[in-house]
């Protein structure tokens, strides 16, 4: 039913500096308790997700949840792949998926969730609207289902109509950027393993660490840029033209 990949290479990138958050989160879904894990964008909380979500059973994941449609779209077909019975008579064997409004699609699979033990996971979550976050308040009461919501929000108060569902600190799971000292000897371990060399090496991961505000996500980004050509001249990474295109690389990402 998952859908990540299992890349263990990119997996076990994300590992440095997050054992006591991949416990945490471990912690948590070996629990029925709904939660939100929120961050700022390339914290790490997807990588994070690799790493649980594979052993957890019965979890119908989502990989993108912008709207209604398109969640329960990722639910059906989830559903479908787990054999849920209700849904594979409801959807055709997963024929029927596209062809189904979000409103049909929606009573069928709160429906279906009843049927079965599951955890909804739904990633990529930023500032849903009151109609989207009705339907996650739903699946978890009139499914009766746990879910686990995955949102792009350095802060609580960024998290839209989030904040009534998950009300309890206890319900909140915060994954922060890393402090400056995790970040320099995370990017120092990123350059190693990526084969890097440079003769501003040294300065080029002070500047990234600082650019990024200590974003893993960010510091991986550039690392990868930096081995690009058109970055480097007579041996030197070109950092300023780098971080300006990092930077619109980002914004177009994570464009509203």
């Amino acid at each position: 039913m998952v859908t990540l990949a299992q890349n263990d290479a990119s997996v076990s990138e994300f590992v440095f500096g997050r054992e006591k958050e991949l416990e945490e989160l471990r912690r948590r879904l070996s629990t029925r308790e709904s939660f939100v894990l929120h961050g700022p964008s390339g914290a790490g909380k997807t990588f994070l997700l690799h790493q649980v979500l594979r052993t957890l059973p019965n979890a119908l994941y989502c990989p993108d949840s912008p709207a209604a449609q398109s969640v329960f779209q990722s639910l059906a077909t989830e559903l479908v792949s787990a054999r849920n019975r209700r849904a594979r008579h409801s959807l055709h064997n997963g024929r029927a998926v596209n062809n189904k409004s979000a409103i049909a699609l929606r009573g069928i699979v709160l429906e279906a969730l009843r049927e079965g033990d599951y955890w909804v996971v739904l990633d990529h979550l930023q500032a849903p609207a009151a109609a989207l976050s009705a339907d996650v308040r739903d699946i978890m009461f009139y499914g009766n289902t746990r879910v686990l919501a995955v949102a792009r929000s350095a802060h609580m108060e960024d998290l839209g109509f989030l904040r009534w569902i998950f009300v309890l600190r206890s319900e909140r799971m915060p994954l922060p950027n890393f402090g400056r000292s995790e970040a320099r000897q995370f990017a120092e371990e990123r350059a190693q393993l990526a084969g890097l060399l440079a003769w501003n090496l040294s300065d080029f991961l002070d500047r990234i660490v600082d650019l990024s505000n200590g974003s893993p996500g960010a510091i991986v980004t550039m690392i990868k840029m930096a081995l690009l050509p058109r970055y480097r001249i007579q041996g030197h990474i070109k950092i300023s033209p780098l971080y300006i295109d990092s930077r619109l690389a980002w914004h177009a990402a994570n464009a509203l």
